[in-house]
C-alpha cells in the first residue's frame, strides 16, 4: 500500500463527510420547502428537431512562455430518434502567451460574430483561455444553428447558460432571444455540475437522494430556486433558471439542467419532455444521447494531437530549427524524469 499522511487522509475523509451528511434528503427538503409534489415528471410524446453543441480543446505544445491549443465545437441533429444532420468546425489551433492580452481572440472572434470582442481575452490562465477559444466556437455554433431550427424544435448546450469571457455575453444574449422569438426551446446540460447548496454541499446528489428517500420514480425534474443555492462564480453572465433531472426510469445518474430564465412551466414541462424523449440510449441512460453523440465527435483525440504537433514540428524544421533547440523550447524534463522508474 501506498504510504499516505493519515493526517491528510482524514482531513479528506472529514470533508466528504461534511458534503454527504445523515440527514442530506431531510435537510434538503427543509432547504427548499420541497415534497414528493416538487418533483414533476417529465411528459411523454414529444417530436421535433433535438439539436445538441458541443466543443472541444487539447494542448498541442506547451513551453514556459507560451502554449499551442488545439479547438474545435461540434453539432448533431436528431429526429425521430436518428441522426438528420451533423456539422463540426475545422479543427483550430491557436498561441496562448506570452502576451497579457491574445491577439488571436480578436480575430476569431471577428470572424464569428463580425464585430470586435468588448474584452480581450487573457493569457495568463492557458486553460481558461483555450476553454474560451473552444465556447467561442460552440456559441457561434449555436448561433448560427438558432437561426435554422424551426418552433418547437430544441437547442441543447453543453454545460450552463452561463458564460465565462464578457465578449461572450452579448452572443448568448443574442442566441437566447432569437430562440424565444421563433418558439424554439433551448437547455443546457451538465455533465459534472459544480452547484451547491447549504455551504458547500453538492446539488446534483441531494436532489437525487431526496427523490429516493420519497420514493418518486423518474424521469422527474425538480427547479430548484437561487435562494437555496450557494452563489456561484460570474453570476452576472448567467442566464438560465437551475432544475435537477433524472431523464429515465433506469437513470444512474441525475443531472442538473439549465433553461432561459422567465421560461414558462408549460415551455419548461416541453423542454424535459424533449430531454427524456432522447434518454433512452442503453450506453448513457439518462443522458440526452444527441448530447453524447456530439461529445463523440467533438472529442480531440490524441492521434489528432500528435499528428497537428507533428506538421509544426515539420514547419519549424523547415524554418531551421534544430532537435535541440525543440528541447529547449518545448522539452519537458519530467519526461526524462519519467524514464527512470
Amino acid at each position: 500500500m501506498i504510504p499516505l499522511d493519515r493526517t491528510d487522509l482524514a482531513g479528506v475523509l472529514g470533508y466528504l463527510g461534511t458534503i454527504r451528511p445523515a440527514d442530506l434528503p431531510s435537510r434538503f427538503a427543509r432547504a427548499g420547502g420541497y415534497d414528493a409534489s416538487s418533483f414533476l415528471p417529465c411528459a411523454a410524446g414529444w417530436d421535433g428537431y433535438f439539436s445538441a453543441v458541443d466543443g472541444s480543446n487539447a494542448m498541442v505544445l506547451e513551453s514556459g512562455s507560451f502554449s499551442v491549443a488545439l479547438v474545435r465545437a461540434v453539432e448533431t441533429t436528431f429526429s425521430g430518434a436518428r441522426r438528420a444532420h451533423a456539422g463540426e468546425t475545422s479543427l483550430r489551433a491557436f498561441r496562448i502567451g506570452p502576451e497579457t492580452e491574445n491577439p488571436a481572440y480578436h480575430d476569431l472572434y471577428t470572424e464569428c460574430f463580425e464585430n470586435a470582442p468588448i474584452s480581450p481575452l487573457k493569457n495568463e490562465d492557458r486553460s481558461r483561455a483555450a476553454a474560451v477559444f473552444r465556447d467561442t466556437l460552440e456559441y457561434a455554433t449555436a448561433n448560427r444553428l438558432v437561426s435554422h431550427l424551426d418552433p418547437g424544435d430544441i437547442l441543447v448546450l453543453d454545460g450552463a447558460l452561463r458564460v465565462d469571457h464578457e465578449s461572450l455575453r452579448p452572443v448568448l444574449i443574442r442566441v437566447l432571444r432569437e430562440a424565444r422569438r421563433r418558439g424554439i426551446l433551448v437547455a443546457a446540460v451538465t455533465k459534472m455540475a459544480a452547484s451547491t447548496w447549504g455551504g458547500g454541499i453538492p446539488l446534483v446528489p441531494a436532489a437525487a437522494a431526496l427523490a429516493c428517500d420519497l420514493g418518486v420514480k423518474g424521469p422527474w425534474y425538480l427547479e430548484v430556486p437561487p435562494e437555496v443555492m450557494d452563489v456561484e462564480r460570474y453570476q452576472e453572465w448567467h442566464f438560465g433558471d437551475t432544475y435537477v433531472a433524472s431523464l429515465h426510469p433506469r437513470a444512474p445518474l441525475a443531472f442538473k439542467v439549465e433553461v432561459p430564465e422567465g421560461t414558462s412551466p408549460h415551455v419548461v414541462e416541453t423542454t424535459f419532455a424533449a430531454l427524456a424523449s432522447y434518454a433512452d440510449d442503453g450506453r448513457v441512460t439518462g443522458y440526452p444521447f444527441p448530447l453524447f453523440d456530439a461529445h463523440r465527435l467533438a472529442t480531440i483525440t490524441q492521434d489528432q494531437v500528435d499528428q497537428v504537433r507533428q506538421a509544426l514540428i515539420m514547419g519549424m524544421s523547415e524554418q531551421g530549427m534544430t532537435g535541440n533547440e525543440f528541447q529547449a523550447y518545448f522539452g519537458d524534463i519530467h519526461d526524462r524524469f519519467a524514464s527512470y522508474r
